[in-house]
């Protein structure tokens, strides 16, 4: 095993600002014990990718530092037998101060690299990250998309056995974004460990041999990733409650990074607002949705929407740019897509919707909203099946 963790907990220790000066001047400190990881087992093999998912606050990334070495578990023993590149968190291991050079030193040497072996990837490091002009310049200096580059170049360039990745398969513009994604599926071509989290199903499924799911700090399942992210899709699904308002969770760092990025989702059925959860007469009701993006760059994204069952599998699709459907602006200068389905064909049962605003070519998943609408479809006839195709008798 490349990577083998048994009965990993960790632990930390809360304490109010009046429990701290309490404990300096009283001796009485009052503390809370968060649990973030609870028992966790894993056996990694080499050259096997393994996603985690979860909830915010699941515990996914303190499983990922503790494998890196950055948080030491509170029980439990780790084993890691090879060398580790990792995307953490922005800017971790850089000096503030240390220029470009000085700090692709330092983290080289934090990887276990000698002078030598980093000398030999160095010119490697800054054509990947392409800051030619401001290597010699401290990191301070640096703007975010800059010091995203430079860490991922770094994390990436030396060879790593194990790479390690926090959320940022989808980060930086979209040149880059592109850039980094092949690169990373070229390790895993050459049998690189991978361990990597993230809130894209798509990425989980296309990416990973295994998946583990993260709940409250323990491992809920493990195991082949249609079937982990399925039942995590359908457990998140059950514990959303009906409003007014659509809910997505938007990938900020997308907005900061100038990609283009969802703001929001009407949906309507037969002219009128719905909410999350809409009930459709099959044949009969006409579903239409409206999403607002923001593009900072003038990028010209495109959007897709697919129909799902409950289960997962895809039941239809359609997107803008097999369509050939450009962007419009609404009366407030807001960019949006908005698309109708007449008389909607699915026949009875639950289904759910997602999207994805994509780049102009309709590749690279700029931003996404899962399962950001659930549909229950009911009939008043027999016919089976899960649509109706249209037909005629002779």
């Amino acid at each position: 095993m490349i990577i083998e963790l048994k009965s990993i907990s960790k632990s930390f220790i809360s304490y109010s600002k009046f429990s701290i000066l309490n404990n300096l001047f009283l001796k009485s400190p009052e503390s809370k014990k968060i649990t973030a990881l609870s028992n966790v087992n894993l056996e990694i093999k080499h050259g096997e990718v393994w996603g985690i998912i979860g909830r915010n606050g699941a515990g996914k990334s303190t499983l990922l530092q503790i494998v890196c070495g950055t948080l030491t578990p509170s029980s439990g023993s780790i084993s890691v037998n090879g060398k580790i590149g990792a995307l953490l968190e922005l800017g971790a291991g850089f000096h503030p101060d240390f220029t470009g050079i000085e700090n692709i030193y330092l983290s080289g040497s934090i990887m276990g690299l000698t002078k030598k072996e980093t000398d030999k990837y160095l010119d490697q490091i800054i054509d990947f990250a392409d800051i030619h002009d401001f290597i010699n310049l401290p990191v301070r200096t640096y703007s975010t998309g800059m010091s995203m580059r430079l860490a991922f170049a770094i994390a990436t360039t030396t060879s790593p056995d194990i790479l390690i990745i926090d959320e940022a398969l989808s980060v930086g513009d979209q040149e880059f974004s592109q850039k980094s994604f092949n690169k990373i599926m070229s390790l895993k071509d050459r049998g690189t460990t991978i361990l990597f989290c993230s809130h894209s199903m798509y990425q989980i499924e296309a990416l990973c041999d295994k998946v583990i799911w993260l709940e409250s700090g323990r491992i809920k399942e493990q195991g082949i990733p249609q079937e982990v992210s399925l039942n995590y899709q359908e457990d998140q699904l059950s514990k959303v409650s009906n409003s007014n308002d659509i809910g997505i969770n938007l990938n900020s760092s997308n907005q900061s990074f100038g990609q283009p990025s969802i703001k929001s989702i009407v949906v309507s059925k037969n002219g009128s607002k719905s909410d999350k959860h809409v009930v459709l007469k099959s044949r009969k009701d006409t579903l239409s949705l409206k999403v607002i993006f923001l593009d900072p760059n003038n990028t010209n994204p495109s959007i897709a929407f697919s129909i799902r069952r409950i289960t997962g599998e895809m039941v239809a699709s359609c997107g803008s740019f097999n369509d050939r459907i450009k962007s419009k602006k609404d009366g407030d200068g807001q960019l949006f897509f908005s698309v109708d389905y007449p008389e909607i064909p699915l026949l009875k049962g639950n289904f759910r919707m997602d999207v994805s605003l994509f780049c102009s070519k309709g590749l690279h998943t700029h931003d996404y909203a899962n399962q950001f609408l659930n549909i229950t479809v009911i009939q008043s006839d027999l016919e089976q099946g899960i649509c109706h195709i249209n037909h005629k008798w002779n």
